[in-house]
C-alpha cells in the first residue's frame, strides 16, 4: 500500500483568511537552554489543510471531538474539475460523476487550485462552488466533501450554514497534491481531539494499492 501526502506544510507566518488568527511557529527552547528542542505554536483551528466541525457555523452542531472518527476515513472518489481563478463550480461539473454521488459517499474534487497555495491570491481568487451545486451535493446525501480550495464557496456563510453543515457533511478544505492521487483511494485525515471546538488541522493522506478490510 502506498501513501500520498495530501497536506500542505505549516510554516511560520503562513497566510490565511484576513480575519483569522495568524500562524506563529517559534522556538521556545533548545538543547543548550533547556537540554531539548521545543516549539511554541499559535494558530487557527482552520489553518492550512483542515476539517470543519458542524459547530463551526451551527451552535447546536457537533464539536470536533464529538464527530465520529469513521467520518474521516474510508473509500473516497476524486473528481477532476479543473477551474481557473474565480470560476464557478456548477451542477454541470458534477454531472459526469453522478453515479458516484451516492448516500454516504466520500467525495473530493480537484480544481488545480492547490498549486496556488502560498500565493497571495490563494484565499481571495479561488474557484467557487455555486449554491445550486452545493444543494445538489447535499441532496445526494454524501458523507464527506473535500476540496483543494480554502473554503467551498465565495458565499461561504450560506454554503456552510444553510447547505452543507445542517446535513452534517464532513468538510475538508485546502487539500494538497491531488494531482498525485488516483481517482479512488482510501482517505484518512483525523482531527486533533480538541474538546468543544469548531475544527482542526489534519494530516490528510491517501492510501492506494489495497482496500481490503477498509470501511466502505
Amino acid at each position: 500500500m502506498n501513501i500520498i501526502d495530501l497536506t500542505h506544510p505549516l510554516e511560520h507566518g503562513q497566510d490565511t483568511f484576513p480575519w483569522d488568527p495568524k500562524l506563529s511557529i517559534v522556538p521556545h527552547g533548545n538543547t543548550r537552554t533547556l537540554k531539548y528542542n521545543i516549539t511554541q505554536i499559535s494558530m487557527s483551528t482552520h489553518q492550512g489543510t483542515h476539517v470543519d466541525a458542524i459547530y463551526h457555523f451551527l451552535d447546536e452542531g457537533k464539536t470536533i471531538d464529538q464527530m465520529p472518527l469513521n467520518w474521516f476515513f474510508g473509500h473516497t472518489h476524486l473528481l477532476r474539475i479543473p477551474k481557473e481563478a474565480g470560476a464557478d463550480i456548477t451542477v454541470a461539473d458534477f454531472a459526469p460523476y453522478e453515479a458516484l454521488l451516492k448516500p454516504g459517499a466520500r467525495i473530493i474534487y480537484e480544481t488545480g487550485w492547490h498549486r496556488e497555495f502560498g500565493k497571495e491570491h490563494f484565499y481571495s481568487a479561488f474557484p467557487s462552488l455555486t449554491q445550486e451545486a452545493g444543494r445538489y451535493l447535499a441532496d445526494k446525501g454524501i458523507r464527506f466533501l473535500g476540496m483543494d480550495t480554502p473554503t467551498p464557496s465565495r458565499d461561504w456563510y450560506e454554503m456552510h450554514h444553510d447547505i452543507l453543515l445542517p446535513k452534517e457533511i464532513v468538510i475538508v478544505e485546502a487539500l494538497a497534491n491531488l494531482h498525485n492521487a488516483p481517482d479512488e483511494f482510501i482517505f484518512a485525515g483525523f482531527p486533533l481531539n480538541i474538546k468543544g471546538r469548531d475544527g482542526s488541522p489534519i494530516r490528510a493522506v491517501a492510501f492506494t494499492g489495497g482496500f481490503e478490510g477498509v470501511p466502505a
